[in-house]
């Protein structure tokens, strides 16, 4: 534990890992891709054969819009790293991928991009 802040923790959904941290991963991708159009994000593993009860769609589409976002459900494919994986693509306005970010969900809200990199977040209090 860094943190008091890594105890208590508010999703919208049961998990931190299938809610608050595609919230953050979907958050970090608008930053990268604000001129997306589009965005379609691909959920694998884990994350999609439970996503719809855990609310992580609910949780991507708050942030990137439920308009412009396609979710896609691959509860069969595991990616290398982690069971809860993502792929975050931006889009232009014909539906062309210009961008893409993979990413992992690994519990507490806490994301990683895979091998040699453990997560993204900022310890407000060491």
């Amino acid at each position: 534990m860094d943190s008091v802040k890594d105890i208590f923790k508010i999703g919208v959904g049961p998990s931190s890992s299938h809610t608050m941290g595609p919230r953050r991963a979907a958050q970090t991708f608008l930053t990268k891709a604000p001129q997306a159009a589009k965005f379609r994000v691909t959920l694998y593993g884990s994350l999609a054969a439970t996503g719809k009860g855990h609310l992580t769609d609910k949780a991507i589409l708050d942030v990137l819009g439920a308009e412009r976002t396609e979710i896609l459900w691959e509860p069969n494919t595991f990616l290398q790293f982690h069971p809860n994986g993502m792929k975050f693509e931006g889009l232009t306005a014909n539906g062309t991928t210009f961008t893409d970010w993979e990413v992992y969900s690994i519990g507490g809200g806490f994301l990683s991009e895979g091998q040699g990199q453990t997560r993204t977040t900022v310890v407000p209090y060491p």
